[in-house]
């Protein structure tokens, strides 16, 4: 049975509350929350999730106006990652068993109650993280992980410069770079967010100005490792900005889709000013000693090999032991139900967000019990042994109260 069928298939019973992607007669693409059947029993290799909490990307933001590559036709279940409880389990699992507590990553599919997924990026969590916190984790981490250490392989005493400081990603990117000892950290975002950054990011400029000539004058002889999940203007800036031997890394194509998606015209904007990058000179990158990588953690979910995913896995432990170690602490913004997916999707689209917002399949009126860990930040430099970054201590308030407290402070 294909995803489309099992969306109209009406089964009282055996129902569960899910989001879709559909379209309309317009051409239009929009959220729906919908019933649809419960998964099967799972197979060779595969286990059945009770989902808790989901967390929401800027990529889904870009499925929900059909700009993300190779989404799915619609109708389809959306999200990348997901944190629950195990159900159950098929033949060959033997990492997992009925009850853990534990955090997906997948290729669509997870915002839905219950989902099936392959066993190889299903992963128990530590007994101190909540789920929000879990759910928020996978897609945020990884990414950020690969960019600093494996790609970036930043080191003591060089500058950063990266993008959306506020974001999921943003957030970190600004605590695994409190591991790198002397690292100076620069970043954009909007101005809305630089009382709660400038505590933890040496120096912030505004992403809509052209902070080129103030980076250049912090910075003559240029930045190590740029970090770009814009693209459009910032790809020419983060190339210009490069010095001798440096890194240039796009991971992201955030202008592809103009803030003001309200009408078709904002779309369309944010599309030419992407498609108007200048062509990248093979010469000039061989004459100046840079290189430009790419970074595309979704295509590495759909097109990697099991070697590929064994990386990941291995990466998503390292961050695990990083948690337990109190070095990171993921950030969640803000919590909604299904049911307010919109209004969860609103928040990234106008910027109003730092951290990750998460979206549950029901309100929880009673929120799980963890052990927490609190943090020690303190403003500028920090040592290594410190929850660094945009920090907050909400995981266990009830979502209305989140909203209601963060409606309050704007």
């Amino acid at each position: 049975m294909t995803s489309s069928e099992k969306m109209t298939t009406a089964n009282t019973s055996a129902d569960m509350k899910c989001i879709v992607v559909q379209q309309t007669f317009t051409g239009k693409r929009e959220l729906k929350v919908t019933t649809a059947p419960k998964p099967p029993a799972p197979g060779d290799g595969e286990i059945l999730i009770g989902v808790k909490a989901c967390g929401i990307n800027f990529n889904d933001v870009l499925v929900r106006y059909g700009l993300l590559e190779d989404s799915p036709r619609p109708s389809f279940v959306p999200g990348f990652e997901c944190s629950g409880e195990v159900l159950d389990i098929g033949l060959n699992v033997t990492h997992v068993d009925r009850g853990d507590r534990v955090v997906v990553l997948t290729r669509f599919s997870a915002w839905a109650e219950q989902i099936v997924v392959k066993k190889d990026l299903v992963f128990k969590i530590p007994k101190e993280m909540s789920f929000r916190e879990a759910a928020v984790l996978p897609v945020s981490y990884l990414t950020a992980y690969i960019l600093l250490f494996e790609i970036g392989n930043i080191k003591s005493g060089q500058t950063l410069l990266f993008h959306s400081a506020g974001g999921g990603v943003g957030v970190a990117l600004t605590q695994l770079s409190k591991l790198v000892p002397n690292l100076t950290l620069m970043a954009t975002a909007s101005s809305t967010k630089f009382d709660v950054l400038r505590a933890h990011i040496h120096y912030l400029f505004e992403h809509d100005m052209d902070y080129t000539e103030d980076i250049k004058k912090i910075a003559p002889e240029g930045i190590d490792l740029v970090l770009d999940c814009m693209a459009g203007d910032d790809c020419e800036r983060g190339l210009a900005l490069l010095k001798f031997n440096g890194k240039y890394v796009m991971y992201g194509t955030s202008s592809l889709l103009s803030w003001d998606v309200k009408n078709l015209f904002g779309i369309t904007k944010g599309m030419t000013n992407w498609w108007q990058n200048d062509k990248v000179s093979c010469l000039r990158l061989f004459q100046d000693s840079k290189s430009i990588h790419g970074f595309n953690l979704v295509q590495l979910l759909s097109r990697g090999s099991n070697e590929t995913r064994r990386y990941l896995g291995d990466i998503m432990h390292k961050v695990f032991v990083l948690y337990k170690e109190g070095k990171i602490k993921p950030v969640v913004d803000s919590v909604f139900t299904f049911d307010e997916v919109n209004n969860a999707i609103g928040k990234l689209v106008e910027r109003k967000n730092i951290g990750k917002v998460v979206i549950e399949p029901f309100l929880n009126s009673k929120t799980e019990k963890v052990k927490k860990k609190k943090s020690s930040s303190t403003p500028g430099r920090q040592d290594s042994s410190s929850t660094s970054g945009p920090d907050d201590d909400d995981d266990d308030k009830d979502p209305e109260e989140l909203r209601h407290n963060s409606s309050s402070s704007q």
